[in-house]
């Protein structure tokens, strides 16, 4: 790629990784207005299992979210644990239903996961996947989560279900616009979406064996904002 042509991509990819950053904050958004709605005096479990079905049933979110959902925080041995969690069939909003006594042998032991822990340790919103969800959508999905916390103690961690599908499909064709081979990826450099046809959403854009190495000559990296995800040029 010559100079001009490498320099009119690099712009393109800066303009596409806003882009993405600006989905990534609208969802973070709707999120943390949600969570600084809960009433002092009423019971967050409660407030969180409707106010996250209310959020699936929003016209606006109605193309971008698969499912929504809260997760007491119980490592107080006050409170146990307990998780609601939403899904979209169809036309209606259903429950999906997970096994949180840890006695069950189909204990969803939900404190252990990313989409829970990195919110609770970081304190900040965070990205998750993509993963096939067995336990939710049944499908790949991102999982966008934020932590609640009232003066300081944290409550629970609250959550919602990115439609994958319909998130790659809106950025297929601005990626497509771009003269270089690309893939978003996440922190793990699992792949979003890509435009290289051997790279389909999951996979890890170099070999395992390779996965701690700096990254090749032949790539550039573009961040995402502070989400931990970011744009991959490759070389050709």
């Amino acid at each position: 790629m010559n100079t001009s042509r490498r320099g009119t991509a690099d712009a393109a990819i800066k303009v596409l990784t806003a882009s993405v950053a600006r989905r990534i904050d609208a969802v973070v958004e709707v999120l943390t207005d949600v969570a600084a709605g809960v009433p002092p005096a009423a019971s967050d479990f409660d407030y969180f299992a409707a106010v996250t079905r209310e959020l699936l049933m929003r016209e606006a979110t109605r193309s971008s979210l698969a499912g929504a959902g809260y997760a007491v925080e119980y490592a107080d041995p006050v409170r146990a644990p307990a998780m609601v969690w939403w899904v979209r069939r169809g036309g209606s909003i259903a429950e999906r239903t997970h096994s949180v006594d840890p006695e069950s042998e189909s204990f969803y032991d939900y404190a252990a996961l990313r989409w829970f822990t990195a919110a609770k340790d970081t304190g900040a919103p965070t990205l998750s996947g993509p993963f096939i969800d067995t336990w939710g959508a049944d499908d790949y999905t991102v999982t966008v989560s934020l932590p609640v916390s009232n003066d300081s103690t944290l409550l629970g961690v609250i959550a919602v279900d990115v439609d994958v599908r319909r998130f790659i499909e809106s950025l297929t064709a601005e990626m497509a616009e771009i003269s270089a081979p690309l893939a978003l990826v996440n922190e793990s450099d699992r792949v979003v979406v890509s435009t290289e046809p051997s790279l389909s959403t999951g996979l890890p854009i170099r070999p395992r064996a390779a996965r701690d190495e700096p990254d090749l000559p032949s790539t550039r990296r573009y961040p995402v904002s502070g989400y931990g995800w970011s744009v991959v040029r490759f070389g050709r």
